[in-house]
Parts: C-alpha cells; structure tokens; sequence
C-alpha cells in the first residue's frame, strides 16, 4: 500500500524524466574534480598551500566562465564553487598555521551546508540549480523543470527536501571533521577529513539518486497500473 510520502513523490516524478541522474556524477566530478585536482598536483610539484589555493581558485573561475559562455548565463553551483574556494584562499592568507589552514576546510564545509539549508529557506534551492545543470540544452527538461516549478507542490518539496539533506550532510561531515582535526595528529587528519568528506558525499549522492529514481518509477507506476486480473466466477 502507497504511503502519502510515495503518492507525493510519484506527482514529483513526473517533470523532466529524461534527465539522467548519472550526470550528476559526472557535474560534481568536473566542479569538484577540477579545482582539488589542480591543488593537489599543485601541491605535488612543491607549491604551497597559498600558491595551490590561489591555483584551485583561478580554475573553479575558469570554469565558471567556462559555464557561463557555454550557457549564457551565471550558474549558481559553479558561483558557490568559486565561493568556497575564493574563501579558503582568503582565510589561507590570514595565518600560516598548518592546523588552521586544515580547518578552513572543515568550516566551509559546514558553511557549505548552511548554505543549502538558506538556499532552502529562502526558496531557491541549490538542487534545483544542480538540476538545471544536468538539463543542459535539452529543452524539452528543461522546460520540464520550469513546469513542475510552477505547478507541482510536491516537485518543490522534493528539491527542498533535497537541499534539507545536502545541507545537514554537509554541516555533519564538516563537524567530524573539526573533531578530528583537534583529536589526531596532523599527518592523521589530513587523512581522515579527506575519507570522511568522501563517505559523506557518497552518501548524499547515493540517496539523492535513490529518491528521484524511486519518485519516476512511482510515477510510472500510477500512470500505468497493473491490470486487474477478475477471479473466475465460482462453481455452482
């Protein structure tokens, strides 16, 4: 028996069902990817956190204007990946502790969280952004989204509880990383706040496909019961 929750979701699943849910990976690879690859291998070649701040920063720019010629316009995950890096930067260039500089990470994680939560509250969420993203140039989704926008209350319960999720997971992963951070060694949390930053990402990953997933395969459902099979009449 459907639950109220699955007939919400199984409205929520009807806009914009072509988008494929493996493309969020593929986004979050490529903003994410790209600015913490290009510091680390920074760091790989003798630069210093500054210097490989300052690099990770230029390339999550270059990307968001990557973005934007593509596009044509500004796109709010790109903008809040500029942000957090810009920020580190920033806070990177107030101290040179190597602890503090470990936990610039670890804040804006939980900044990062509370941002999704605002985003939520002032009812513009970041996942709606992130869906944008992932319609691209196909029209036909996108429109998709700016339907169920409009018209749905349960499409936008579902990105806001999206947004509830992202952001509790963030703020939860940036806490246990500050834990760590003032419980192990240096070398230790470096370690650590990097696994638990990946669990936690995994995690909000893994469900947030599990959920649109599940709402579409509820929507077909409801708009393509099973047939009734009668049961033959009884002997007299």
């Amino acid at each position: 028996m459907r639950t109220p929750l699955d007939e919400q979701m199984a409205q929520a699943g009807r806009f914009a069902p072509s988008i494929r849910m493996s493309g969020l990976l593929r986004m979050l690879a490529l903003d994410i990817a790209i600015p913490v690859g290009g510091y680390y291998l920074a760091r790989a070649f003798g630069a210093g956190m500054t210097a490989a701040l300052l690099i990770s920063t230029v390339l999550a720019g270059l990307r968001l204007c990557w973005l934007i010629w593509r596009q044509g316009r500004a796109d709010a995950f790109a903008i809040f990946m500029l942000f957090l890096f810009a920020g580190g930067l920033t806070l990177s260039l107030i101290t040179g502790d190597p602890r503090f500089l470990l936990l610039k990470g670890a804040a804006l994680t939980v900044l990062s969280g509370l941002v999704f939560l605002g985003s939520v509250a002032v009812r513009r969420p970041l996942t709606f952004a992130v869906a944008g993203r992932l319609a691209g140039s196909d029209e036909t989704s996108a429109a998709g989204l700016k339907q169920g926008w409009a018209t749905s209350a349960p499409f936008r319960m579902g990105f806001y509880l999206m947004g509830i999720v992202w952001g509790v997971g963030l703020i939860l992963s940036g806490t246990a990383q500050i834990v760590l951070i003032y419980t192990l060694t240096l070398d230790q949390s470096v370690a650590a706040t990097n696994v638990v930053s990946l669990v936690f990402f995994a995690i909000c990953i893994g469900w947030n496909v599990w959920f649109v997933e599940r709402s579409r395969r509820l929507s077909r459902e409801a708009s393509d019961p099973q047939p009734q099979i009668a049961s033959a009449p009884a002997s007299s």
